[in-house]
């Protein structure tokens, strides 16, 4: 380990390691310009298309120096000479791969903005994701990002992936906010909302005390009991009025719930093809309703 040591230790090494923590040590809701020093996150030559600033310019291809912090994402003519465009980290709305029929050209992939989109092509594909990952992540926090956007360019009045003629149309295709495209999300919502229901019905005593916790710390500033002092409260009558509509939400499901079983109950006929009397998954239901029946009377 000592002949590791001296090989790694250098300082372009320790740069690199403390911005490779200052970036996933960031939370959701941080604030880039209260970090003074621009951190370097990654940079080097591609290829853009020009942006077309004036109806009448050129859009041909650059070969460009890209450089992005935390801050910006900015490209140059070449590396160590001024910014020719700087595009704010707040303004990145998408970051998506482009179509090769836009252009007909490989490893393509777009920085969408409110005005436009930058199309810019990396040296392979594996630039190209490391490229799109990067800027995902540092944007993913934009309270405008997108959540739909245009597959391909637009080049002689329309979309080619849609076909709608205004530049400014929605997109037509879901952005994938960021996540492999080998990874498929199936969300079962009636299953999901039966588990939170479940959890609410399980834990409904302690739901209880906390909103009488909360009722007596909004009206009389009371003694904290010593279940809720690990933790600080901070809008108590907020809190009761939310727990409160939790709990009477549960209730009257349990009680259609009850009333659904009951209602069942009555209209089950004994012997019939789908409740056979000799059926032993059906006694346990009878008795488990009766049951049941008896303690709600």
């Amino acid at each position: 380990m000592a002949a590791f040591y001296d090989y790694f230790n250098e300082q372009k090494y320790a740069d690199a390691v403390k911005n490779f923590l200052d970036l996933i040590s960031t939370s959701g809701k941080w604030d880039q310009k209260s970090i003074e020093t621009p951190i370097m996150l990654k940079e080097g030559f591609m290829i853009k298309r020009a942006q077309g600033r004036n109806r009448f310019g050129m859009k041909n291809f650059k070969k460009r120096w890209f450089r992005l912090t935390n801050h910006e994402f900015t490209y140059h003519k070449t590396k160590g000479e001024g910014a020719l465009c700087s595009i704010p980290i707040e303004n990145i709305l998408a970051v998506e791969r482009l179509e090769e029929e836009s252009f007909k050209m490989k490893n393509m992939f777009q920085v969408i903005q409110p005005e436009r989109a930058l199309y810019i092509q990396a040296n392979n594909c594996v630039e190209a994701r490391d490229w799109i990952d990067i800027l995902t992540k540092v944007s993913q926090c934009n309270r405008k990002r997108l959540s739909t956007y245009h597959p391909s360019a637009y080049l002689n009045g329309h979309w080619l992936c849609c076909k709608l003629s205004a530049d400014t149309a929605p997109g037509c295709t879901p952005c994938t906010g960021g996540l492999p495209a080998n990874i498929q999300l199936d969300v079962d919502g009636d299953r999901e909302t039966e588990r939170i229901y479940s959890l609410f019905s399980t834990y409904m005593t302690k739901l209880i005390k906390m909103q009488e916790a909360c009722g007596s710390k909004s009206v009389y500033d009371g003694p904290e009991q010593e279940e809720y002092s690990t933790f600080v409260i901070d809008d108590p009558q907020e809190t009761y009025k939310t727990l409160k509509q939790i709990i009477s939400a549960v209730q009257t499901l349990e009680q259609q719930h009850t009333k659904y079983k009951r209602d069942k109950f009555k209209k089950t006929k004994i012997g019939s093809q789908e409740h056979p009397i000799g059926d032993k998954s059906f006694q346990c239901y009878i008795r488990q309703q009766s049951e049941n029946t008896t303690y709600s009377i």
